[in-house]
């Protein structure tokens, strides 16, 4: 099949203004990470988080691919959400046509989307708690799961928060995996009761979110180099645990991870291989009948 001419409209339209950045400069950093960004998303079905307008416009998150997109984009059907898949070049393009600045992914992939080959704990610090805090519980979450034997990749949110991905074998269900990862949450929050929470409603957290309800069914979370629609046109970009006690989270932009890639490599291509999950299951269901 011929490759499709995309045509990439209004370019020069403002994005990141703080920054004067333009659709055009989006474009470029996404066709340059291009490579490294489709190797952590084969296969996983997207959610779009569209900024026609640029950051400071309206946006909303879409699943099914845009109205009037072309036939030739790849898409997958489940629970009767047509998702898009990032199969080439071409779909990047048209997609930051459309303003998608943002591009998340659930923790599964198909065929299989009812057993996550992924676990995630999203780190999320809720003011005046920021990033050194989101960094302390890093460090106890990613304690307590060497302890388990399992091995964990880092990435910086793109905000103030951390992400930890653990591959697994697929087994258990969204569900199941989401419940494992309550009752880990739970020993950190009782290692550090002043500053993790596991609380819901976001009127009553204090602290550093535990966010295990990622694992749910449909959650998605930002994809490694996404882009995340704040000023500074700041990435979620994996990070080493030596690097975790210096970075901060504007280190790495639309600017900067691209001279990154070329210095060092994506930090994550030596990933784990799937770990077997059974000793998160056995913590997270002997935390959970604890009282």
């Amino acid at each position: 099949m011929e490759k499709p001419l995309v045509r990439v409209p209004r370019l020069d339209k403002l994005f990141f203004p703080e920054d004067a950045l333009t659709k055009a400069d989006v474009l470029d950093y996404y066709l340059t990470v291009f490579d490294t960004l489709r190797s952590h998303l084969v296969g996983r079905p997207l959610t779009l988080i569209r900024f026609p307008d640029g950051i400071h416009g309206k946006s909303f998150f879409q699943k099914n691919p845009p109205s009037g997109a072309p036939d030739w984009l790849s898409t997958w059907t489940i629970r009767q959400t047509r998702y898009v898949l990032l199969k080439n070049r071409e779909t990047l393009a048209y997609l930051v046509g459309q303003g998608a600045l943002e591009l998340h992914a659930a923790p599964v992939s198909i065929p299989d989307a009812e057993h996550p080959d992924i676990a995630v704990v999203d780190l999320d610090p809720m003011p005046p708690a920021g990033f050194d805090e989101a960094r302390k519980v890093a460090n106890l979450s990613l304690a307590a799961l060497s302890s388990l034997g399992l091995r964990v990749m880092l990435k910086t949110s793109g905000a103030t928060g951390l992400h930890l991905f653990l591959p697994i074998r697929r087994g258990p269900t969204c569900h199941e995996l989401m419940l494992a990862v309550k009752g880990l949450g739970q020993e950190i929050r009782r290692a550090a009761p002043d500053l993790v929470t596991l609380e819901r409603s976001i009127e009553k957290r204090s602290g550093v979110y535990f966010d295990y309800g990622q694992n749910a069914f449909g959650h998605t979370l930002a994809a490694a180099y996404s882009l995340r629609a704040q000023p500074g046109a700041p990435v979620s970009c994996p990070i080493t645990a030596q690097e975790l006690p210096t970075i901060r989270p504007l280190d790495f932009t639309l600017r900067t991870v691209p001279h990154r890639l070329a210095l060092t490599g994506d930090i994550w291509r030596d990933a784990p291989p799937p770990q077997d999950v059974t000793p998160l299951l056995r913590l997270g269901a002997a935390s959970l009948a604890k009282r």
